[in-house]
């Protein structure tokens, strides 16, 4: 590698990149939901299981100083002392079986509890059970039987019930169930969004150009931003008139890039892969195809994904219209007629359509070498569309017979240690890789779009690779 040029700086830092964060927690919002309302559940389980409820029942009393030359400041008296004194007999044991003899009751379960009502002679005397009736029977038994015990104790007092206990169907410890249970789903929620954004920010991929330069272990030769689709199937080929200026004049760049390093190392033959699916090395190669025609080179563009062809797609080729090319490797087809031309541009195209069940052998067979060959002598640049590298090893066979590669890097998608061992096996027999394309980078909060963008997202998912391909 050339050491006058400042390709990479082996650094661990991680930059924070709020709008991939926020994104992340975007995208993990199922995961927060369900953890949030699982605490919920949870904590209304544990209110149900661990709280009991308790119902109270009251009564209250006058207090009055039994001479008949009481006052109110005698009665108030009375009261402080009836209450203190009237405790002592709630706690007796001897009322305590009374009560249990009379209501049948194995134990005695329940809290009894007086008090006075602040300068008033009024006493309120409560009961505290395990269901309204409990304690309404007790409260009842309690009152017939205490009188039996208040002559020893508090002589010389009269008692006068003025509110007669009443039956409630409302416990009197009742929690605020469903504010708990609010609480425990944003303290979930709010504990998990943190979690993935701590998480978003500590793995390390490429979340931005500064990153690119920081952590990749190769030249960044342009940066597309992402790009919005006005209709699902909108063509993403920078001749599409809707595409942005941004958009289009990213892969006008970056093939101008592209074509001086391979002037300068006399290269006609181009490799387009990725590490993963989806991260538009189709969208990639076609377009940087179409910048090169549009400088007036002639190029032709060959689909090699023979796993899952997808230019055919990108190109909106109709089937019926679509000479395969993998059926010309088999052998199946003849050549004639496999390359169209494009209007207006030297742009020439070899689609494949059917997936093939042994594409390595195909490959290595020599047959596509060749074909290589004879084509080279009539365009100036072929560029070979292959599959992701981390799911097959056909873009580590066709690179070897091309002179040149590249990666297609999706912001904030692939680890960097894997984008940098894709590089190191592509560069495994001879240093062929001359760069990166980072796609789909959407721009820092705050800066101003020319227009608004949405990146490809690709058209469809990969199969599953069988270990033999990989």
């Amino acid at each position: 590698m050339r050491e006058n040029e400042n390709k990479f700086i082996n650094s661990e830092k991680t930059t924070l990149d709020i709008r991939s964060i926020f994104l992340d927690i975007v995208k993990g919002w199922w995961v927060i939901l369900l953890v949030a309302i699982s605490a919920a559940l949870l904590m209304y389980s544990a209110i149900s299981f661990f709280h009991e409820d308790e119902y109270t029942v009251s009564t209250t009393f006058v207090v009055n100083q039994g001479s008949g030359n009481s006052n109110a400041v005698s009665n108030l008296s009375a009261a402080y002392n009836m209450t203190q004194k009237f405790s002592a007999i709630l706690e007796n044991n001897i009322l305590k079986r009374t009560v249990m003899e009379e209501l049948g009751m194995d134990s005695f379960s329940a809290k009894m509890n007086a008090s006075v009502i602040q300068e008033s002679n009024l006493m309120v005397l409560s009961v505290t059970a395990d269901s309204p009736r409990n304690a309404y029977e007790i409260l009842e038994s309690v009152l017939r039987n205490y009188p039996t015990l208040s002559d020893y104790i508090i002589p010389n007092v009269v008692l006068q019930t003025i509110e007669q206990p009443q039956i409630s169907g409302s416990p009197s410890n009742q929690l605020p169930v469903r504010r708990y249970m609010a609480y425990a789903f944003l303290g979930a929620a709010a504990a998990v969004a943190v979690l993935i954004g701590l998480s978003s920010y500590l793995r390390d991929t490429v979340k931005n150009e500064q990153e690119f330069t920081q952590k990749v272990d190769s030249y960044l030769l342009g940066t597309i931003y992402h790009e919005k689709k006005k209709k699902k199937k909108t063509s993403m080929l920078i001749t599409n008139p809707v595409r942005s200026f941004r958009y289009v004049e990213g892969y006008r760049m970056a093939a101008s890039r592209i074509r001086g390093r391979m002037e300068r190392i006399n290269a006609k033959i181009l490799l387009v892969t990725s590490v993963a699916e989806n991260e538009g090395k189709s969208t990639t190669a076609a377009n940087l195809a179409i910048a090169l025609a549009q400088e007036q080179k002639r190029v032709l563009l060959i689909d090699c994904d023979f796993r899952r062809p997808a230019l055919y797609k990108i190109f909106d080729v109709k089937d019926k219209e679509l000479k395969d090319f993998s059926q010309v490797l088999k052998g199946q087809e003849k050549m004639s007629g496999t390359f169209e031309k494009a209007q207006g541009i030297p742009l020439y195209t070899a689609f494949s359509k059917h997936s093939l069940s042994n594409p390595s052998e195909i490959i290595s067979s020599g047959r596509l070498e060749r074909i290589l060959q004879s084509c080279i002598q009539k365009v100036d640049y072929i560029i070979l569309d292959s599959p992701p590298m981390g799911l097959a090893v056909d873009a580590e066979e066709l690179v070897q017979i091309s002179d040149a590669a590249i990666l297609a890097v999706r912001q904030d998608a692939v680890l960097t240690q894997d984008i940098n061992d894709a590089i190191d096996a592509l560069n495994q027999k001879q240093e062929k890789v001359i760069g990166c394309v980072f796609s789909n980078v959407y721009p820092a909060i705050g800066e101003r779009f020319l227009r608004g963008a949405y990146g490809y997202e690709g058209y469809g998912k990969y199969g599953k690779y069988s270990k033999a391909d990989r």
